[in-house]
């Protein structure tokens, strides 16, 4: 995955109270197609796998979903970090018919295929990790957050 981009502009805080699943990935898949990671196509592939495979882990401390969709509607492989301000009720990977309080998110905007299962592992190296996510959701700006994560993810 050495082509995989990540630096501080692919790091969003995302602000507000009553924000839904819906609300963090459109903002989150919207950055990526305006940076050109991702195709138009992106944001509605990522809602549509969300409805059916939910991506949230509740990790029994700060909880992470890990949203990503096909290949086909992605131009350059990406990764997304989403910090929340307030946690936000995500249905959990293991258990589609339960929520979660998530309060990060990883957006993953892949060119292959078999990637996928690479990264998501590496996101849930990170996750394990408590006390470096709980780092990450208290910094103070996106530089700190891409510090703390970089040599995590790329």
């Amino acid at each position: 995955m050495a082509d995989l981009s990540l630096d501080s502009s692919l790091v969003l805080r995302i602000k507000g109270d009553d924000l839904t699943t819906e609300d963090v990935e459109r903002a989150m898949a919207a950055e990526l197609e305006r940076q050109g990671y991702a195709k138009d196509t992106f944001t509605n592939a990522i809602l549509e796998r969300e409805k059916i495979f939910p991506t949230a882990l509740d990790m029994g401390g700060i909880n992470v979903a890990m949203p990503h969709c096909d290949v086909a509607n992605v131009n350059k492989a990406a990764i997304c970090i989403g910090v929340l301000e307030h946690p936000v009720a995500w249905c959990r990977m293991d258990d589609p018919e339960t929520t979660c309080e998530v309060s990060l998110v990883t957006m993953l905007a892949l060119t292959e295929a078999h990637a996928h299962l690479e990264m998501l592992q590496k996101v849930i190296a990170l996750v394990q990790n408590q006390e470096l996510i709980e780092k990450v959701v208290k910094a103070e700006s996106e530089e700190e957050i891409f510090d703390l994560v970089r040599d995590q993810l790329i």
